[in-house]
């Protein structure tokens, strides 16, 4: 018999698929450039994991990986501790990143830092902060992938991929729950009752998307530690950006 919190990760799945029809690909292409560059990892840090959905790939893909997955979100940290209670592979940590010191008391030396979808929560001097933490617990030659929302830096380009998105988005969730009804409903849910506020005051931080082009953000990642970094992929106005520490 399917539990609530089971309901609530494949539901989660399918919205965020829904979002970002080619969500495999690039869960895939993170770890094909992870390994490609760094060798297959035996320690990996997800940040903003969700309720697991990156980590469930990269223990499939790499089956005796230790993983460290870190979020902030209280319902998305229940779902993830219950998805993994079992697997002793995995730890779950509640982190908030937005804070400078986020990374103090993490181990270090992992061979990849891997996020999809959430950096765009922070603003320019937070996210600094993130990648100079990534920096710190990479080993030189750690991989740190980051699959976003990454603007196309030609104006008109942009535009026009905005506007196909949003088409997108209204044929895909005429009929179906999209990520704000996922919330909702899942704070709604009794046994989560009163997280809400917990939610958002960890997310004060958040005051509108962060939409800076690949430029922006491989100078920040130089800046902050790393030795190289760009775009590998993009679809649109979403990217993977990769970059190796030094």
């Amino acid at each position: 018999m399917t539990t609530q919190r089971e309901e609530l990760r494949s539901s989660w799945e399918r919205q965020q698929a829904g979002h970002a029809p080619d969500r495999e690909l690039r869960f895939r292409m993170i770890l094909e450039y992870a390994e490609a560059l760094a060798g297959p990892p035996r320690r990996v840090l997800d940040l903003c994991c969700g309720p697991g959905s990156l980590t469930r790939r990269v223990l499939d893909r790499f089956p005796e990986t230790e993983v460290v997955a870190v979020d902030i979100d209280p319902v998305l940290l229940d779902l993830a501790r219950d998805a993994f209670a079992q697997d002793e592979r995995v730890t779950v940590v509640e982190r908030q990143l937005a804070a400078p010191d986020w990374d103090r008391g993490l181990p270090t030396g992992f061979d990849a830092v891997v996020t999809a979808t959430a950096m765009h929560w922070f603003p320019p001097d937070a996210l600094a902060g993130v990648y100079g933490g990534v920096a710190r617990v990479l080993r030189s030659g750690g991989v740190f992938a980051n699959a976003d929302h990454v603007p196309i830096a030609e104006p008109v380009l942009r535009a026009v991929a905005d506007r196909l998105h949003a088409e997108h988005l209204r044929t895909t969730f005429a009929d179906a729950e999209d990520c704000d009804g996922w919330y909702e409903r899942a704070y709604g849910d009794p046994s989560y009752a009163g997280l809400w506020a917990e939610r958002e005051k960890v997310f004060a931080h958040w005051d509108g998307d962060l939409l800076e082009r690949e430029g922006w953000h491989v100078d920040l990642l130089r800046r902050t530690g790393f030795e190289r970094a760009g775009a590998v992929w993009r679809r649109g106005n979403d990217a993977l950006i990769v970059a190796v520490r030094a």
